[in-house]
């Protein structure tokens, strides 16, 4: 189930900012501690092993997989 990628964006935004690149395990891990909805658990481990070097390339991948949805 595709979610808002309102719902999204702060954990993919804050992840880039950390590191530079969107990665899944910190994004991941950062909505489990906020306690975030499963649905937007899910839509982030959609990102899987792969790592993105912009915010809109994420956004990308996650909206061209059905995960999210603008």
């Amino acid at each position: 189930m595709a979610v808002k990628w309102s719902k999204i964006a702060r954990y993919i935004e804050d992840g880039f900012s950390a590191s530079g690149r969107v990665e899944r395990a910190s994004i991941v891990d950062a909505a489990y501690d906020d306690g975030a909805d499963d649905d937007v658990v899910d839509a982030l481990d959609g990102l899987g092993s792969r790592v993105f070097n912009s915010v809109d390339e994420a956004k990308q991948f996650l909206t061209s997989q059905g995960y999210a949805e603008a």
